[in-house]
C-alpha cells in the first residue's frame, strides 16, 4: 500500500495487536509517536503544522485520532511532497476514519487488522484453500484439489473457539483470568471508547445491546425485537449496530438475492467478531460448557464465518461474501460471490453428513440461474473429502486453513 499511497491507516478492534505490530515496523527505518502520551499530544495540537513539518518520514503516529488537526496538516504536508510516509493507527475508529474520509480521502488506504486467525495461531502464514476454490470453474476443479491436500485433524479446536483471537488472552493461564481480562476489554470498551467517542446516552442500554447481539450471534437481526426486549426505539438499535460495527465488535452478512437492489433491503445476518467475548457473553469459561451448551452451532458457525472473512481479507481480490434465506427452510450459511462465479458455503459441526443437510444447497444451485455456479462447499467435522450429492462436496473444516 505504502509504493501507492503516502498514507496508510492501520485499525481494527481494541487489543487486536495494532501497536505491536507498528513497534516492530518502527525497529527499520521508521520513527514511532505515540499520542498516547499527553505531552506529545498537547505539542501536536499547539501548533500541528510545526509538529508534522519537524518529522522525519517515514513516520507511524499512534492512536492518531487523539489529535484530530494534525490530519490538515499531513494532507498539506504529503501534498507538496508526495514522497513522504506516513503509518497512521488508533482503535477509536468513529473519528479516526471521519478524519480520513474528510481530510485525507485519495491520499489513504485503509488496512483492518483483525485478531488472529487460526491459521496464524498454528503458523501458517498464507492459507490457500479458499483462493484455490476462487480459482476453481467445474465440479472436477474442486474434486483434484481436495485429492492433493493432506489435512491432520485439530483435535483442540473448541479451545481456540472457546477463548477466540485477541492476542493478550493467551497470555493468560486459567480461565479466571481470562474472564476477568475479558470484562476489563468490555468495561475499557464502553467506558472509554464508546462514552468518549460514539457520544452514547445511555451505557446500561448499549451494553444491553451488545449482549443481546452475542447472545443472537449467527442468527438474523430482529431489530423490532431486540428494540421491544431492551426498551429503546428501532433507530437506536440501529445506530448501536453501526457503532458495534464502526468499532469491529461485529459484523453483518448480507443476504444474496440475484436483484442486487434486493439485497440492500433483506435482513442481515449478524456475527460478534471475536468467538473468545461471544463465550464470554454466554458466561462460557470452559471448552466442556461450549460443548454441552445449546448455542454451540451458532457459536461454532460464527468461529467459522469469521475465519472465511479474514482469509479473504487477505487476497488480493476478495469475493464479496453474503447468506441466502429462501421465503421457506433454511439459510446457506455463506455464498461467496466472485466476478460472475458463486460458491455456497454450508458450515456443520457435525462429523457426518445427512442427505438432509444437502437440501438447502441443491435448491439455491436450481434457483440460481444468471451465475455460474460450478458447486457447492459444506465445511464439516469429519475426516475425508466427501462427495455428497450432484456437484456438492462436504470436506473436513481443517482444509480452511491449509
Amino acid at each position: 500500500m505504502l509504493k501507492q499511497f503516502s498514507v496508510v491507516c492501520l485499525t481494527g478492534p481494541r487489543q487486536a495487536g495494532k501497536s505491536t505490530l507498528l513497534k516492530h515496523i518502527k525497529k527499520t527505518e521508521w520513527e514511532y509517536i505515540t499520542f498516547d502520551q499527553r505531552g506529545i499530544v498537547e505539542t501536536a495540537l499547539r501548533d500541528p503544522d510545526l509538529f508534522i513539518k519537524n518529522i522525519k518520514t517515514p513516520a507511524i503516529i499512534d492512536e492518531a485520532q487523539k489529535a484530530p488537526e494534525i490530519f490538515h496538516s499531513i494532507k498539506a504536508s504529503v501534498d507538496e511532497r508526495p514522497e513522504r510516509k506516513f503509518i497512521l493507527s488508533g482503535s477509536a475508529n468513529f473519528q479516526l476514519m471521519q478524519n480520513i474520509t474528510e481530510t485525507l480521502a485519495g491520499r489513504t488506504a485503509v488496512l483492518e487488522l483483525p485478531p488472529f486467525s487460526i491459521g496464524e495461531m498454528l503458523g501458517i502464514k498464507e492459507p490457500r484453500f479458499i483462493s484455490s476454490v476462487l480459482g476453481s470453474r467445474t465440479f472436477s476443479d474442486l474434486q483434484s484439489l481436495c485429492h492433493d491436500i493432506k489435512v491432520k485433524r485439530l483435535e483442540n479446536i473448541y479451545y481456540y473457539i472457546l477463548w477466540g483471537g485477541l492476542p493478550k488472552i493467551y497470555e493468560f493461564e486459567t480461565p479466571d483470568e481470562r474472564a476477568l481480562w475479558f470484562e476489563n476489554y468490555r468495561t475499557t470498551y464502553i467506558e472509554r471508547d464508546l462514552r468518549n467517542l460514539a457520544h452514547v446516552g445511555d451505557l446500561e442500554d448499549f451494553q444491553k445491546f451488545y449482549s443481546a447481539v452475542a447472545f443472537q450471534t449467527g442468527n438474523m437481526l430482529n431489530l423490532s425485537k431486540f428494540a421491544e426486549d431492551i426498551g429503546i426505539t428501532v433507530p437506536t438499535c440501529k445506530r448501536y449496530l453501526n457503532i458495534l460495527r464502526t468499532s469491529y465488535q461485529a459484523h453483518t452478512l448480507p443476504a444474496f438475492h440475484a436483484n442486487v437492489r434486493k439485497r440492500l433491503v433483506k435482513t442481515p445476518k449478524c456475527y460478534l467478531a471475536d468467538t473468545g467475548l461471544a463465550c464470554f457473553f454466554l458466561h462460557y469459561g470452559s471448552e466442556a460448557m461450549l460443548k454441552n451448551s445449546g448455542y454451540l452451532g451458532a457459536i461454532f458457525e460464527t468461529w467459522v464465518v469469521n475465519e472465511v472473512k479474514k482469509i479473504c481479507a487477505n487476497l488480493v481480490s476478495p469475493p464479496e461474501l453474503f447468506f441466502w434465506k429462501p421465503h421457506a427452510g433454511r439459510e446457506i450459511d455463506m455464498v461467496l460471490e466472485y466476478g460472475e462465479y458463486l460458491y455456497p458455503i454450508e458450515i456443520k459441526h457435525s462429523i457426518r453428513i445427512q442427505d438432509s443437510d444437502t437440501h438447502e444447497m441443491q435448491e439455491f444451485m436450481k434457483q440460481i440461474k444468471n451465475k455460474k455456479l460450478p458447486f457447492g462447499v459444506i465445511f464439516y467435522r469429519g475426516d475425508t473429502p466427501l462427495t455428497v450429492a450432484p456437484h456438492i462436496m462436504a470436506i473436513p473444516l481443517e482444509y480452511l486453513w491449509h
